[in-house]
């Protein structure tokens, strides 16, 4: 089967025991409600070591793994010009061979900062659920000490918490001249991963040329990141990608169906539009709600420091919808935009483009 991998910094209702939330109770039996330290431990210098495994080599194409590739070929010219003098040639052709990849991550090892943030998370989509009432997607979440997790095969989805994650990958490319004279360079690495967020689903093209989704069973998110706020609405981003997910899913489909797409090529094309729509609706619905969030337990978030996530992720394609998307949510109102997207996402598509 081919597939397309699709990330969305991103289904069943699960009910958390009274165990679950324990650690976010006083003695009183009330919310802890105060995590202004977390701020404090954001701001410092992020930690590289020590890495551990989250999951084993997987042969897979990662864009991102794929673009860290190329960007070191490109910036090393020394290396194209020796391939291009052992084959003979004035320019090149080639081709990626293989490419996989595991991931790594870096536990947070300070005791109260690791406490903090997971409670926080708690909290926080303990919060979102309640506003928005949507189901609750989540089996656990909890912080990784430095353990390997278990990612079997479930209902639900579990939230890791670490302090960093890093892609290492190996990748096999092979330059050919006209001739078909070849020259293979394999190129080993790791990357610190840009997605404060992780969460994937696969579309996965069968024999028959039907298609299939595969999500996750796991989400990863990291305390750290440049600016406060990024990591303190992870949360609540991960929460909703993962609560609409099926409801995206369901507009590909279609889309595919009524398109009569059969290829990887033109299915990517679809799907890539989706993942635009979808962080359109996400980061509406947390535009709006996480400020009153994040005020209950941190006080007032410096407006700056907002509009300073919005200017990044703006800069990358599949948030092309996000400031549309703000918009739209503030103009209908979270329920009444939430609503919509759950019951025809192509007329909340329509809206944004």
């Amino acid at each position: 089967m081919i597939y397309q991998r699709w990330s969305a910094r991103i289904v069943f209702a699960i009910i958390f025991s009274a165990v679950f939330w324990q650690s976010v109770q006083c003695a009183n039996g009330e919310p802890n409600a105060d995590y202004s330290r977390l701020v404090d431990y954001i701001i410092i210098e992020d930690k590289q070591r020590p890495l551990h495994v989250f999951h084993d080599f997987e042969d897979d194409f990662d864009p991102e793994v794929h673009k860290a590739a190329l960007d070191h070929l490109n910036s090393h010219p020394d290396l194209i010009q020796n391939i291009k003098t052992d084959l003979g040639a004035t320019s090149l052709r080639w081709r990626l061979t293989d490419l996989e990849y595991r991931l790594l991550f870096v536990p947070e090892k300070r005791a109260e900062y690791a406490v903090l943030y997971e409670s926080y998370c708690q909290d926080v989509v303990r919060d979102l659920l309640e506003i928005t009432h949507l189901e609750n997607p989540f089996n656990d979440i909890r912080t990784l000490k430095g353990e390997k997790p278990g990612l079997s095969d479930g209902t639900g989805v579990n939230a890791f918490l670490v302090h960093n994650l890093v892609k290492e990958f190996s990748g096999t490319y092979l330059f050919f001249n006209q001739g078909q004279k070849k020259v293979e360079i394999k190129l080993e690495g790791k990357i610190v991963t840009g997605e404060v967020g992780f969460y994937s689903t696969d579309l996965y093209i069968r024999d028959d040329g039907s298609f299939e989704f595969v999500n996750d069973t796991y989400t990863i998110w990291q305390n750290s990141a440049k600016n406060p706020y990024t990591a303190l609405m992870v949360p609540a981003e991960e929460t909703l990608h993962i609560a609409l997910r099926g409801y995206t899913q369901q507009a590909i489909l279609e889309s595919l169906e009524k398109q009569c797409i059969r290829g990887i090529e033109d299915a990517r094309k679809i799907v890539d539009a989706w993942v635009s729509v979808e962080e359109g609706i996400v980061g509406g619905l947390v535009y709006s709600l996480m400020p009153r969030i994040l005020d209950h337990y941190l006080g007032p978030i410096p407006s700056r420091l907002i509009e300073k996530d919005l200017a990044t992720k703006s800069q990358l394609a599949k948030y092309r919808y996000l400031k549309r998307g703000i918009e739209i949510v503030e103009d209908m109102g979270y329920q009444r935009a939430l609503q919509l997207y759950k019951t025809d996402p192509e007329r909340f598509r329509d809206m944004l483009i």
